[in-house]
């Protein structure tokens, strides 16, 4: 299950299976169908159904909205309403949301900001064109804030006429900070660049109103995004604090007494299971079927609940992420950002008193240097105890082997009629390669028409059709259609209808087949260098938005009978490219 998804025409799965989405609303953003809203809509059927059948036995529902992982899709209605809000940029927005965190206590007094991350321009530097364009990619994120936000509403309201929710215990919280995926100039359509193909500046403005829609694949640019993190340094990816310090919302009518109130307890996401365990009065197993089971690394901070001042957790808590590493104790920080291929040991570590400087402004390594030495010492040994090590900063090479374990050798697939939808991550990769696809279909006559294979979507996939009596083959990279249609009719009968792609020398020929003979080709250098979608794939129909130039599901009306995909073995993948790509879901 992947963390990113189009919230129109989403990936679904109930259990272990995947599902479409509501009658009517797959491919159809005009029907006003959104993830956020079915997601609810399902939580409320769950707790209504356990209400219906024992209401007093406990029960657990997590709610994970894709909202607000790119890409951001929301309303346009509600976009555009935050155009005006978001106009002053991020720099002017960066000081008002410090002074609003100040004034509610969420920061301490003095906070000051620091500055501006590396690649982020002063807004007044920032050409008019381009103000307008970060704007609306801003606004589209703040729009799907604010649409998860009503539909989280409901989901209370829900609980509250069911008589749940005073004896709920309701947790809110995020799982890391605002995303530098977007770069400098934010993206329209992502799933281009993935593929290194170009999305010029005027591309993205001459695209401003489609930001947020259902062909867009939108994430707004670094300056937006060390908005969001404000007053915190760094984003997402990084153990810096705009990194890894997130929200944490409580509410338990029946079991906190304290309403509106703020702690300011160091926490960690770790830390939460065994807090919970402590509210419930549950001791975790130490064996469950005859498995031992790993120890817990978190310490409870059920204490701060009740008591405003309890202590933080002792214990230190560690942070590395691609070789980012951190280290939380006492009040202190040590925290190091690690270039890719630097020598760990080359690191320059950066020591701050949280207590008195929480978004780490001032660096102290200097002037504590024991303290220092003795902290990044204590982080090696976190670490060994915890299975961090060895430390591996090998980005491009560890997506690269993780790809390869979902197909091993694998060359030929066999999809036969009945099958369901298959997942991206297990169809065949046919990235960079040379590939064949066989159609085994009845052609009735000239009225026979639809999808024979579709993996994608509208913002990007490749497709297997016919229309208007002719064979097609769209090779849809990021938006830019490559379409083939085939130079003579689908005669009638029992047919083998397919495409040969050849890669040479980083160039893609596509030949359409009818009866393994050609009748059609296009030859090109763009392709699916690192990413093909993440959306999967079908065949006898496109369940999803569109991969081409018809109506989704455009099921095939004739008798399909199987599709056989064959991929050489001349793969030259970009591994670089790919691991940007498949970073961006996490």
């Amino acid at each position: 299950m992947d963390a990113e998804t189009d919230q129109y025409a989403p990936e679904l799965v109930r259990d272990n299976t995947p599902v479409d989405p509501p009658t009517g609303a797959a491919g159809n953003f005009a029907s006003g169908y959104h993830l956020t809203a079915d997601l609810v809509d399902q939580a409320i059927r769950y707790l209504a159904d356990h209400v219906a059948d024992n209401e007093k036995t406990p029960w657990l529902t997590w709610v994970a909205l894709g909202a607000c992982h790119a890409p951001h899709q929301a309303p346009f209605e509600l976009i555009k309403k935050y155009d005006a809000v978001f106009a002053h940029g991020w720099d002017v927005e960066r000081e008002r949301r410090l002074a609003r965190q100040i004034e509610l206590g969420i920061v301490p007094e003095g906070t000051r900001l620091p500055p501006r991350n590396d690649m982020v321009r002063a807004w007044v530097d920032v050409p008019e064109n381009e103000r307008r364009l970060f704007t609306r990619l801003q606004a589209a994120y703040a729009a799907m804030l604010d649409h998860a936000d009503q539909h989280l509403a409901r989901l209370m309201a829900f609980l509250e006429t069911a008589g749940q929710l005073d004896d709920t215990l309701v947790i809110v919280m995020s799982d890391n900070g605002a995303s530098q995926e977007g770069g400098p100039f934010g993206m329209v359509n992502a799933m281009g660049p993935y593929n290194l193909k170009r999305e010029p500046l005027e591309e993205k403005i001459a695209r401003i109103d489609d930001i947020g829609g259902p062909d867009t694949h939108s994430n707004f640019p670094l300056g937006w995004a060390m908005a969001a993190n404000t007053p915190l340094r760094r984003y997402k990816q990084n153990t810096h604090g705009g990194g890894i310090r997130d929200p944490l919302v409580m509410a338990w009518g029946k079991g906190i007494a304290a309403r509106g109130e703020l702690r300011h307890q160091f926490c960690h996401a770790s830390d939460l299971a065994p807090t919970l365990l402590e509210v419930v009065g549950v001791k975790p197993p130490k064996a469950i079927n005859g498995v031992k089971q790993m120890p817990i690394e978190g310490t409870s901070f059920a204490r701060s609940l009740s008591k405003a001042k309890a202590p933080s957790k002792k214990k230190p808590q560690y942070f590395e992420m691609f070789g980012h590493r951190g280290l939380v104790q006492d009040g202190w920080k040590a925290v190091c950002f690690h270039p890719p291929g630097n020598a760990f040991d080359h690191d320059q570590w950066e020591l701050y008193h949280l207590d008195r400087d929480f978004n780490e402004v001032d660096d102290l390594a200097e002037r504590e240097p024991e303290r220092l030495k003795a902290m990044i010492d204590e982080w090696w040994r976190q670490a060994e105890a915890c299975q961090v090590l060895p430390l591996d900063d090998r980005f491009a090479p560890r997506f690269a082997d993780n790809a390869k374990r979902f197909h091993g050798p694998r060359k030929r697939f066999v999809f036969h009629a009945g099958m369901g939808h298959l997942p991206t991550d297990v169809a065949p990769d046919v990235r960079n390669r040379s590939y064949t696809i066989e159609a085994d279909a009845r052609i009735d006559g000239p009225a026979t028409e639809g999808v024979l294979i579709a993996h994608g979507d509208m913002t990007c996939g490749y497709a297997l059709y016919i229309k208007d009596n002719r064979l097609c083959y769209d090779m849809n990279v990021g938006g830019l259609h490559h379409l083939i249609v085939s130079d003579r009719p689908v005669p009638a009968g029992n047919r083998r209808l397919g495409m040969s792609m050849r890669y040479r020398n980083h160039t893609n020929i596509a030949t359409l087949l009818i009866d393994g003979e050609p009748a059609g080709r296009f030859e090109t250098t763009v392709g699916f260098v690192a990413f093909i979608s993440w959306s999967g794939l079908d065949i006898g129909r496109d369940r999803n938005s569109p991969v081409s130039h018809y109506e989704a599901p455009f099921a095939f009306t004739g008798r399909l009978r199987k599709v056989t995909m064959t991929m050489d073995d001349d793969q030259a993948l970009d591994a670089e490219a790919a691991a940007t790509a498949a970073l961006a879901r996490e």
